[in-house]
């Protein structure tokens, strides 16, 4: 089939389909947006009100900002999930009860670090943290030492290893927490151990930035920069006995690289397909090794549930485990790796294969989900534009108070529509994997890239 058919076949597929289900489920999906919203604005509004205190205490409610906004996308992902049958698609001899697949704190601990993550990459935290410091001015007049950003800036620059001692501080209580957690099972429990990682992950974050620009001050006084700033100017000497002016040519390629090229890249490019792997972990283990298996051409039944990709990490070392349990130094020393390689490979790992699993769709799948990520940036930037042309110029005290406004209503329209089509676009990885697993050896997959509606 002709490449260009089959793009326009995945394109109108992620279209049409995401269109439906953001019908179907719109009143659900504006409420539960809208009180992820109003979570992250009342966090921001507080945490102003707390730094007048204490500016770690304002950290720890403005970290509840972003568990609101978690929250609010994974259950959407999930009620798109159910509206377009995910789970349907294991075979029914296949399903297996399990808890981590239904519990939303478990789907909150996997998704927290990349959904940070990927808000840090792309600026989010620094624009929230920036909103942040906008609304203590406004309050206060100035920005002070006691500000969010100034204690963190302070305690990365002047105060290291009490920076440290607090993050240790902080990873001990969310791992006693999450004992507490998993021995009764409550769920307050498991909404506060993910409200301290959040807190632990944004020290982390912002606390990290500051720390890697000191390094990067430091690395500029030292010797072997000198080394390499003669180095370039020997070259451009060397270059400039053919007429190449050396400098120039780098300044160019580097301007067009950091300023056109990587941009295309990062925000283009890997940003949705990114997205698409965070929003694959809400759908479950098995949804996940199924896949896994779909992609390699293998039988579902081929499955080993204890030792699969996506299965807990305890459930492996079980599985690999040859004769009876360890006991005395030998058990404490499993604790020991448990406490800590546990939670690699229970929350930070199955982000890694997921992209890895998605990264295997194809293509042309990808390409057509791309397209469609942009299309929706660009109905974005329009509803910006237009919001822009109606509004017209006001003071700085106007954008204070409206600002908040102003930024929902194009994340009323775009955000419910996005979340919506990385619901459907992991749908149809499955239903390619799956095709794949079907036909014999040397298929060619073309024939396979039809559209399926979402299901009645």
């Amino acid at each position: 089939m002709n490449p260009l058919a089959v793009l326009w076949t995945e394109v109108r597929v992620l279209v049409v389909d995401t269109g439906r289900v953001w019908w179907r489920l719109l009143p659900q999906v504006l409420t539960l947006y809208l009180l992820g919203w109003l979570g992250s604005e009342l966090a921001l509004k507080l945490a102003a009100v707390a730094a007048d205190l204490s500016a770690w205490l304002a950290l720890a409610i403005f970290s509840f900002g972003f568990l609101s906004r978690l929250i609010a996308i994974v259950l959407i992902l999930r009620l798109a999930g159910r509206e377009l049958g995910i789970r349907d698609l294991i075979p029914e001899s296949e399903r297996a009860a399990d808890d981590r697949d239904t519990s939303i704190t478990h789907l909150l601990a996997v998704t927290l670090l990349p959904f940070l993550g990927i808000y840090a990459a792309f600026g989010e935290v620094q624009k929230s943290a920036d909103n942040l410091a906008n609304e203590q001015f406004s309050r206060n007049g100035i920005f002070g030492d006691n500000s969010i950003l100034g204690v963190l800036n302070n305690a990365a620059t002047e105060h290291r290893v009490r920076l440290l001692l607090i993050l240790i501080g902080i990873y001990l209580v969310r791992r006693l927490v999450d004992d507490l957690h998993e021995r009764t099972g409550r769920r307050w429990l498991g909404l506060l151990v993910a409200l301290i990682e959040s807190f632990f992950i944004l020290v982390v974050i912002m606390g990290g930035i500051r720390v890697w620009q000191e390094v990067k001050l430091w690395l500029e006084d030292r010797a072997f920069i000198g080394w390499w700033a003669s180095l370039v100017g020997d070259l451009a000497r060397f270059f400039a006995l053919f007429r190449i002016n050396l400098p120039h040519v780098l300044i160019v390629v580097g301007a067009f690289f950091w300023e056109h090229v990587w941009p295309t890249f990062w925000q283009v490019l890997s940003q949705p397909i990114i997205w698409l792997a965070v929003a694959a972990l809400i759908y479950g283990s098995q949804v996940l090794s199924v896949a896994e298996l779909w992609r390699k051409g293998r039988p579902v039944g081929d499955r080993l549930p204890m030792v699969a990709t996506f299965a807990k990490h305890a459930d492996k070392v079980a599985a690999r485990r040859i004769g009876p349990p360890p006991v005395g130094m030998q058990r404490f020393a499993g604790e020991v790796r448990q406490v800590f390689l546990g939670d690699i490979d229970d929350k930070y790992l199955p982000t890694f294969h997921s992209l890895r699993l998605v990264l295997r769709a194809g293509t042309v799948f990808l390409g057509a989900l791309v397209l469609v990520y942009a299309l929706q940036d660009i109905l974005r930037n329009l509803i910006d534009d237009l919001l822009n042309l109606i509004t017209g110029g006001h003071l700085v005290d106007f954008w204070i108070v409206t600002q908040p406004l102003f930024g929902l209503i194009p994340d009323l329209v775009v955000e419910p529509l996005r979340i919506c089509l990385l619901a459907v676009a992991f749908r149809r990885c499955l239903e390619l994997f799956r095709i794949r697993a079907q036909q014999p050896p040397g298929y060619a997959l073309e024939g396979a890239h039809a559209s399926v509606a979402v299901p009645s």
